[in-house]
């Protein structure tokens, strides 16, 4: 039997185990999170028809179904503001909340939809595996260590790690990452009778964009469940307590990382609180609704990134190890994509492996052409994410529709 281990529970590695397992192939997860809670995972994220094919491809169909119970509401259009609320221009009309993955598009809240995907893989999942090292054995199987001093033993290793992948730094110590010297800080504020009538009228209508004068732009949108995840649950999958429970507003301030603060460290070692402090000083002159959508978040809830994308990198020999998604495309935020290329590939690779474990195709050929597949369209999304404008607005490239209204944003 073909036996798989995956290091990282995030979004497409735990799409990949469900596939897996619904086809009978052993399967082993390995996450280095004691909890599903025990870091910021993000907010709102969008899904479109790459992620939803490949939830669909690999979830129980009650699993996919709560997946886009739990969507939220539909929006039509992109909304540039500036920063006293006035609409620039309008990006749109977008079909959006299909629940058909050909036309699915939609947005969702990332931890509600980890929690859906962590359903049903209890005997698979191990929490609090810090991934260490691997070694390669002489009959072609893998060997993963763990800080803890356990090991596991498969005929595949995938890495589903992240941008800091440790296994890529093993394996492809020439694939690398750039720091692209931006930064973002996310919030989240709950809607209720206060913050409701704050909200700006164009984010019924979908992601809005306050941007104005450089140096920062604004991300707004809302997840606004057409099921509370509660609700949606009862009937579909009872086990699953959800940790967010009502909509809310996702906020992020983005600028070039000196903006925020002197230095680096400086930066990721605020609190929430300090954090909210800063934007509040940087967005006083904005729209004093803005500025109250800010000042009710929980600082509990306000974090930092810094945006680091991966750099283009040949193709390597294939083995018994690949990747998805961070682990080898990260990219920025700005396109929308990086969420959607981690679950296509779940879907990619989860179609090769299954071959293989029905003896349809040798292991190393079968990954290989999951690797030419994942390569070329990992890296156009990397591409086109980091044309986004968001983070990027003076790119000398060909400008994607993301850089043109946020170029318009900032002339107006």
């Amino acid at each position: 039997m073909l036996r798989v281990l995956i290091v990282g529970g995030g979004l497409g590695g735990l799409c990949l185990a469900h596939g897996l397992q619904q086809a009978g192939v052993s399967v082993a997860v390995y996450e280095r999170d004691a909890t599903p809670i025990s870091r910021h995972q993000g907010y709102r994220i969008h899904i479109d028809t790459r992620g939803a094919s490949g939830l669909r491809a690999c979830l129980p169909s009650n699993l996919y179904e709560l997946f886009t119970a739990t969507a939220s509401r539909p929006g039509r259009h992109v909304t540039v503001l500036n920063k006293q609320l006035k609409v620039m221009r309008k990006i749109g009309s977008l079909e959006m909340g299909n629940s058909k993955p050909d036309s699915f598009s939609a947005a969702v809240d990332r931890l509600t939809l980890r929690e859906v995907l962590l359903n049903g893989l209890e005997d698979a999942l191990h929490f609090h595996k810090d991934f260490h090292h691997y070694e390669q054995q002489t009959d072609g199987s893998v060997h993963a260590y763990f800080a803890d001093g356990t090991e596991a033993s498969g005929d595949v290793l995938v890495a589903a790690d992240g941008v800091n992948s440790r296994i890529r730094q093993q394996f492809l110590a020439t694939a690398t990452s750039s720091d692209t010297g931006m930064s973002c800080i996310y919030g989240k504020t709950l809607l209720n009778e206060a913050t409701r009538p704050l909200i700006p009228g164009a984010l019924h209508d979908g992601f809005t964009v306050v941007a104005g004068l450089q140096p920062f732009n604004m991300a707004l949108g809302l997840v606004d469940f057409q099921r509370t995840p509660a609700e949606a649950s009862a009937e579909l999958a009872p086990a699953i307590q959800f940790h967010t429970s009502g909509a809310y507003l996702m906020w992020s301030l983005n600028a070039a990382r000196a903006q925020f603060a002197a230095s680096d460290q400086e930066l990721f070692q605020m609190d929430g609180a300090q954090l909210q402090q800063i934007v509040a000083k940087k967005i006083k002159s904005w729209h004093p609704d803005l500025r109250l959508l800010v000042a009710a978040s929980d600082s509990a809830e306000i974090f930092p990134i810094a945006v680091r994308v991966a750099v283009p990198c040949e193709p390597w020999q294939s083995t018994s190890i690949t990747f998805l998604g961070d682990a080898i495309h990260a990219m920025s935020p700005a396109g929308g994509s990086g969420a959607n290329m981690a679950l296509q590939d779940a879907r990619l690779l989860c179609q090769a492996l299954i071959s293989v474990a029905r003896g349809e195709q040798a292991l190393v050929p079968a990954i290989h052409a999951y690797e030419a597949r994942m390569l070329t369209d990992g890296f156009a999304a990397v591409n086109f994410s980091a044309r986004g404008g968001v983070f990027n607005a003076d790119a000398k490239q060909k400008r994607s529709w993301f850089q043109n209204i946020f170029n318009f944003a900032s002339r107006a």
